[in-house]
């Protein structure tokens, strides 16, 4: 099994006692929660080869390092302040055209919504939205059948409420756009896929208002190259999907602004340019997961800068726990790295030895 991804980043939303280096974890069996911790903490310690990768660029490095363990020096936050944004001369500022189309991360849904609605003129495409009744699924151990029931619509849906549907703001949970991971891997069509908007073709609703038919994207850095036929490469068309469930939800194409983006969303990514606001981070491992999606300090802005409180609160050192974690990951890497090289019998013997000579009676 081989797992990707950055260890250093959010933590689980109960918290680190819920993680799976919490040192809490396993202490009691009276549950079948707590039992179900203590065997995935079991199998993760099951886990003998690491290899941690890093970006050449020695001060970025380095700063990332340190905030790993919350252990920034006044070097790294220096460094940390030549990447805030400025309108003198020569310095960087999100006005540079490789910072356009680039996706600003943040730490709160409020600021990332706001973000969506600023900047250029958007144009406003409508769901077609109709009531119709749903039978009653049966029980996943039932052998009833229903899905030959007719779907029976029982009216139109009022202008009242249809423009109340309108104006909800976009969601991007998996509860409100069903579906989203059933969409095409093959054709890198999937959920957290960026890309800009190419061209779209719309039509006119059944109340009038205008209608997305179909979107073509522009993939960004896809896991491999797409071609359509009549198509620019890595263009794709996303069409509207229409769910028939127990709740009402439109039928629209399932794509959302990506102006901004919050450090969950964000995790596991890489840019070759990336923006930055940290000003609501609640932890150094939030500021972490925005600046880590950094692949050079060339390209990394932060907007707003580092305040008092921010310069303080990265120095203060993580838990016990993470740290732990983090030490024993970096002990694997080596491991790894002594195998690959073919050193490491040698060296476990070597350690054997001086153990053993340090044991014996005087």
């Amino acid at each position: 099994m081989i797992f990707a991804g950055d260890f250093a980043q959010l933590p689980p939303i109960q918290g680190e006692n819920a993680s799976l280096y919490g040192q809490k974890i396993g202490e009691k069996s009276s549950s079948e929660r707590s039992q179900e911790q203590a065997m995935g903490k079991s199998l993760w310690h099951q886990i003998t080869t690491v290899k941690q990768q890093s970006s050449e660029d020695s001060k970025l490095r380095t700063a990332l390092e340190n905030l790993r363990y919350n252990a920034c020096t006044q070097k790294d936050i220096a460094f940390w302040e030549t990447r805030v944004i400025s309108m003198m001369d020569g310095k960087a500022s999100v006005s540079d055209d490789n910072f356009h189309n680039v996706s600003v991360i943040t730490s709160w849904n409020i600021h990332k919504d706001e973000a969506n609605l600023l900047g250029q003129t958007l144009t406003d495409f409508y769901s077609d939205d109709s009531l119709c009744k749903v039978p009653k699924q049966p029980d996943e151990d039932s052998n009833e059948r229903w899905d030959r029931c007719k779907l029976i619509y029982l009216k139109e849906i009022t202008n009242e409420f249809q423009h109340a549907f309108w104006n909800q703001p976009p969601s991007s949970t998996d509860l409100k756009i069903p579906g989203k991971l059933s969409l095409c891997v093959e054709l890198g069509i999937t959920k957290g896929q960026e890309g800009t908007v190419y061209v779209w073709q719309s039509s006119q609703g059944s109340k009038g208002q205008c209608v997305l038919d179909t979107l073509f994207v522009l993939l960004l850095n896809p896991p491999a190259p797409v071609q359509f036929n009549g198509l620019p490469l890595n263009v794709v068309p996303l069409v509207p999907t229409k769910n028939r469930v127990s709740v009402n939800l439109p039928e629209q194409v399932e794509v959302l602004p990506n102006f901004a983006m919050t450090d969950y969303a964000s995790q596991g990514k890489t840019h070759a340019f990336n923006v930055v606001d940290l000003h609501k981070c609640k932890s150094h491992q939030s500021m972490y997961t925005c600046l880590s999606c950094s692949a050079s300090a060339e390209g990394t802005l932060i907007l707003q800068g580092l305040s008092k409180g921010m310069r303080q609160n990265i120095t203060k050192g993580a838990s016990g726990a993470l740290r732990q974690e983090f030490c024993e990951l970096e002990l694997l890497d080596e491991i790894t790295a002594l195998r690959f090289e073919g050193n490491l019998r040698h060296v476990l013997y070597t350690m054997q030895t001086a153990f053993s000579t340090e044991m014996e009676p005087v």
